[in-house]
């Protein structure tokens, strides 16, 4: 729903092509169907993220995770005494950043425990130590960890 003041604008930038794929991209998306580049493509990324998927499995070994095999997230239910909030908190003191679970509810409520790991942006490495770096923090105490 667009606000009164703007209709004009935005139907005039709908009017001018902004909605449709450009000739290019299009094009391109088409010849890479066609030729096998998606499924080749498709199938790289799905490899990649069973590898990074291990790499965590090996990590979070002995926690509670749920994901799945093709993803490349999973859900990180944390130790008691953790709490989703202070874990972030934490984390982020390690330069490691994590979602809690009620970042994705509707009202914030209802939240089970746990954090989103997100496993695709960093390098393999990267991911590996900061997950090393996560289950240390997940195995001390928040009381441990209010000077780091």
């Amino acid at each position: 729903m667009a606000p009164t003041a703007l209709t004009g604008e935005i139907a005039a930038s709908l009017r001018s092509g902004g909605w449709t794929p450009m000739r290019f991209a299009l094009e391109a998306a088409h010849r890479w169907q066609r030729d096998g580049t998606v499924q080749k493509l498709v199938a790289a990324k799905q490899r990649e993220a069973a590898v990074r998927q291990g790499i965590a499995a090996g990590h979070l070994a002995d926690f509670a995770v749920r994901t799945d095999p093709r993803s490349y997230y999973c859900w990180w239910q944390l130790p008691r005494p953790w709490r989703a909030d202070t874990f972030v908190a934490a984390a982020a003191r390690h330069g490691i950043g994590v979602v809690p679970a009620a970042a994705f509810t509707v009202n914030g409520h209802h939240a089970p425990n746990a954090v989103r790991l997100g496993l695709a942006s960093p390098a393999r490495d990267v991911l590996a130590r900061a997950l090393g770096t996560l289950v240390e923090l997940a195995r001390s105490t928040p009381e441990d960890r209010v000077t780091d």
